[in-house]
């Protein structure tokens, strides 16, 4: 029988949206729950000093207590879609910080401080235009190693995305910057208290110990993504068309062009607004190194720096409070997101699995040869990674385990720990279960599955630089112990 002219095409297959992938992703685990047998590790304390002087106590797993439970944890249709509130609920901190950190941005943005700015540095550099990305890369880097500022980096993609799409770049690259630099700070940490601390701490060793070999890490890093940003954009400024985001691309400006014939002036006002950013950023460090300052603080410095933003600005507190509304309004989905992606942890959590995978994941490094043990630690936490999308979390989860586990294979403490911190930092640009790499695709309008085909060859080549530097940490046997 002929089909007729007026019928429906057969729609085209397309990637899950971010929730949906969330969605999925839990009901997986959800499932999962009535395959993998519930376990659980007992409990202890563990309290370290920071260099600021203050304790931190945290419940983390006794290594030799793993037992499987009499009762099978199943996840009921109940607990399964409550999980997404209950994953939400599990971090406030994280979400109202992105909030806030983004709706002060997104003031400083709107005073035309950071396109006027930026924008006549590109200009000025000319044909050279491309070195202001690694030097944006390197910054945002320095900041993730030091501070350890990462969701609060989301507030800088819509800045900079027009910026760079303008000057000849793509979205993809912005994603670069901001997610990969901080990406790259986290996985070189020298001060960072969320991954490098806690993972120490809990260890046993010393705060921030091993420096030397830490800010040689950072800069290794550093250095692996600045190469590889500035390849991908020499290549696209030979032609722009090849970017796998250019038609969406093109749409994205037509709402939000940077027209560089006509740059915002760079007034004194502006340069003011820049140097009252950067000196946020110094009293965050600050805070963070010498009074253990946390998210609250954080976004209460930030919130602060909006307003007197404003004020030089030449505005007042009703427009700093719309703009900052405005700017909330912006990072709702991916702020939603940060939630929803918790909700695996809780999932598993609620059946008792994750110290079964824990235990089995451990079981098998535990069997490598002695040689292969320090590759074995790496690949378990590259891997962890993907399923606790926390730096602190995947530390507490397996330090207890994974410390004492490298001495008896003849590796150092603090190679675990190197292991841990850059397992955890590479992959948060990538890892589906996390909510940080949605809400900045989404921000930028880059589908994730577009995000994965750009990026995956770029995260080999960096997961390749950890190897070898957790492989020369372990031959120098990195210590104290």
């Amino acid at each position: 029988m002929e089909v007729s002219s007026g019928a429906k095409k057969r729609k085209k297959l397309e990637f899950p949206r971010p929730f949906a992938v969330m969605m999925i992703l839990v009901l997986i685990f959800a499932v999962l729950s009535y395959i993998i047998p519930s376990s659980a590790y007992d409990t202890t304390s563990v309290t370290y000093t920071m260099p600021d002087g203050t304790e931190k106590t945290r419940s983390v797993v006794a290594p030799d207590t793993w037992h499987v439970l009499e009762e099978q944890k199943h996840i009921s249709f109940l607990q399964y879609i409550t999980s997404f509130i209950r994953g939400m609920e599990a971090v406030p901190d994280i979400i109202f910080t992105i909030f806030i950190c983004v709706g002060a941005f997104y003031i400083v943005g709107e005073t035309g401080a950071i396109t006027s700015g930026v924008g006549r540095l590109i200009m000025k550099m000319g044909k050279r235009k491309f070195l202001v990305i690694p030097i944006l890369a390197t910054l945002f880097a320095i900041m993730a190693s030091t501070v350890g500022t990462y969701e609060e980096m989301l507030c800088f993609i819509p800045i900079l995305a027009p910026i760079m799409i303008g000057a000849g770049y793509d979205s993809l690259i912005v994603i670069g910057i901001v997610m990969c630099g901080g990406a790259a700070g986290f996985a070189g940490a020298t001060t960072n208290t969320f991954t490098l601390g806690v993972a120490q701490g809990i260890a046993g060793l010393p705060i921030f110990s091993g420096m030397t070999f830490h800010i040689i890490t950072l800069a290794v890093f550093i250095v692996t993504l600045d190469l590889i940003l500035i390849f991908y954009a020499r290549r696209l400024e030979k032609d722009q068309s090849r970017s796998l985001m250019y038609e969406m691309d093109k749409v994205y400006l037509e709402n939000n062009h940077v027209d560089f014939s006509s740059l915002p002036e760079f007034t004194a006002k502006r340069k003011i607004i820049l140097g009252v950013v950067v000196a946020a950023f110094a009293v965050v460090i600050w805070g963070i190194l010498k009074k253990g300052w946390y998210f609250e603080e954080l976004s209460g410095v930030f919130m602060l720096m909006g307003f007197i933003a404003a004020l030089i600005y030449g505005e007042g507190l009703n427009w700093f409070c719309d703009k900052l509304v405005e700017g909330m309004k912006s990072i709702v989905v991916g702020a939603m997101m940060v939630g929803f992606a918790r909700a695996i942890l809780v999932v598993l959590n609620d059946a008792q699995i994750l110290h079964t995978i824990l235990h089995g994941a451990a079981s098998l490094v535990s069997k490598l040869p002695r040689f292969m043990a320090v590759v074995g630690q790496y690949i378990f936490q590259c891997l962890m990674n993907y399923i606790i999308p926390s730096g602190s979390g995947q530390a507490t989860a397996t330090m207890p385990i994974m410390a004492p586990l490298a001495e008896m294979t003849g590796l150092t403490r603090q190679v675990a720990v190197q292991c841990e911190v850059i397992g955890d930092g590479l992959s948060n640009p990538f890892t589906p279960t996390s909510g940080n790499i949605h809400a900045g695709l989404a921000m930028a309008g880059i589908p994730y599955v577009t995000w994965v085909k750009f990026w995956w060859k770029f995260l080999c080549i960096e997961y390749g630089v950890g190897l070898i530097v957790v492989i020369v940490a372990n031959v120098i046997q990195l210590g104290p112990f």
